[in-house]
């Protein structure tokens, strides 16, 4: 027995059971697209949204970093870190893997020595005034995808975690 059905004299076949599969289907396509949709308003696939971008700060307040979530491979993007060193140089350093895992492509302001240890890359500033606050720009492309996590920190002082994903 067919579950096909003639309706009023055309020749026109009628498969209610495919119908119903195709509008479950079309339904799911459907709020699968409007997540999507949604998911790239919030800036989920970078490029800014309310998730897109991240801040962190220490504790007592003298390190903190600005930074985008969501990146994308060899794309260009920037950490903004503002410090509030003890002294007359500012002494920052961030963990070899996140260096190792990116190409800095410019720092603004350019640091006067840049030290390599086992564990990190340390980048010596002058301050124009002791003590003042001091902004750097690291404008780095990511060379690798999905995760990337790194440390940064000021020597002698509390460190900071980031986490970022790399879309390919």
């Amino acid at each position: 027995m067919s579950a096909r059905k003639q309706r009023s004299g055309l020749e026109i076949s009628e498969d209610m059971a495919f119908q119903r599969r195709t509008w479950l289907v079309e339904r799911i396509v459907w709020i699968l697209l409007g997540l999507i949709l949604i998911a790239a308003l919030l800036g989920f696939f970078g490029g800014g949204g309310p998730v897109a971008s991240a801040e962190t700060t220490t504790e007592d307040g003298n390190l903190s970093m600005q930074y985008d979530r969501f990146l994308r491979l060899e794309s260009p993007t920037q950490l903004r870190v503002v410090a509030r060193p003890l002294g007359t140089t500012l002494r920052l350093w961030v963990g070899r893997d996140y260096v190792e895992a990116i190409e800095i492509t410019n720092i603004v302001p350019e640091p006067d020595r840049v030290e390599a240890a086992e564990d990190r890359y340390t980048f010596e500033f002058p301050l124009i005034a002791p003590e003042s606050t001091a902004t750097v720009f690291f404008y780095i492309e990511p060379r690798k995808a999905w995760s990337l996590n790194g440390r940064l920190g000021l020597e002698g002082g509390a460190e900071l975690m980031l986490r970022q994903l790399v879309y390919p």
